[in-house]
């Protein structure tokens, strides 16, 4: 009986090599890479740069699955509820992982106990842009005419980055200007163009062209450095502005029981790809600056932006439902 036992156990043990083996290799299919806006946005853009790269590098297809709607929260909510298994990841921006549990009493989805953060992948510079015409010519002038009467800016959409930028610049600086919402920075853009609105924060993706081609004119970046595309702009610090570097940016997560080797695999890939002399080229160009970083880096970056703009947002009042 004990001799059968044993005999059992050891072929036991020595089927469980085959069973690992025939595990497939990861990715053995289709990849589904889920965000939450419509094509054409920037998020989809940053993730339709990275998937070609990594369906040749990995051997399998990585698709752009397009679900927009609610600020992100529909995208969110589906990779959440998704099998952590690598085959579903979330291309997402600071909206869906930061900004939505401050703007929304509740979510159907936890920002960080749902992700498992991959990488960070892109960010862009904002700048404060306004209408060739409108009288001042840096961030002093602006507070000047603010000062002297009513003041409003354009702004793509409460509780985005720009429009919390705008806000913490009205607070450092000291005077009042009222944002008028958009559907977007692109219409944002439109009006300060047209001149309905003299001025708007305004990110160097949609505004870099814009500035180039003398439609509208730089009073800042709200960056740490001057933008090497934009090298005579001043930052809001050369001004005299302290603590406004604000940076939109968009990052790769999976859900959270994805295995940590895929997490850090596609870390790994990522961080190779926009790497690439023609990638970074490539985002450098739409006005977006490469800086992809590990998963570990990625979850501590989430937690500080949280801590940094959440407060803001309730201060501020803001709710969007």
């Amino acid at each position: 009986m004990k001799r059968r036992t044993l005999l059992g156990h050891m072929g036991a043990m020595s089927l469980a090599p085959a069973a690992v083996s025939a595990q497939p290799r990861w990715p053995s299919k289709t990849v589904n890479v889920v965000v939450g806006y419509a094509p054409g946005g920037g998020v989809d853009a940053v993730m339709r740069s990275i998937t070609p790269a990594l369906s040749s590098r990995l051997g399998q297809q990585f698709l752009v699955d397009n679900r927009p709607g609610a600020s992100g929260i529909l995208a969110a909510q589906y990779v959440a509820k998704a099998a952590g298994d690598g085959y579903t990841l979330f291309g997402t921006d600071g909206g869906a992982l930061v900004l939505n549990e401050a703007l929304f009493s509740s979510l159907p989805y936890d920002p960080r106990g749902d992700f498992a953060p991959i990488t960070l992948v892109i960010r862009a510079p904002l700048i404060i842009a306004a209408h060739p015409s409108f009288a001042a010519k840096d961030l002093e002038g602006l507070k000047e005419i603010a000062k002297r009467g009513k003041l409003s800016y354009a702004s793509p959409g409460l509780g985005t980055f720009h429009h919390l930028a705008f806000e913490l610049l009205k607070r450092r600086m000291g005077f009042d200007a009222e944002p008028v919402p958009y559907k977007g920075a692109a219409p944002a853009a439109q009006d300060v163009i047209s001149g309905q609105i003299p001025v708007m924060p305004l990110d160097t993706i949609v505004g870099l062209p814009q500035i180039r081609g003398g439609k509208l004119k730089a009073l800042a970046i709200l960056t740490a450095a001057r933008f090497a595309l934009l090298p005579d702009v001043p930052t809001a610090a050369e001004q005299g502005v302290a603590d406004v570097v604000i940076y939109p940016w968009v990052g790769l997560a999976a859900p959270h029981a994805t295995p940590k080797d895929i997490v850090t695999t596609l870390s790994s890939e990522v961080r190779s790809i926009v790497a690439e002399a023609e990638i970074a080229s490539r985002f450098l160009g739409l006005g977006m600056e490469p800086v992809a970083n590990t998963p570990e880096d990625f979850a501590l970056f989430v937690v500080a932006e949280a801590q940094r703009w959440q407060p803001l947002i309730k201060s501020l009042g803001i709710r969007l439902d």
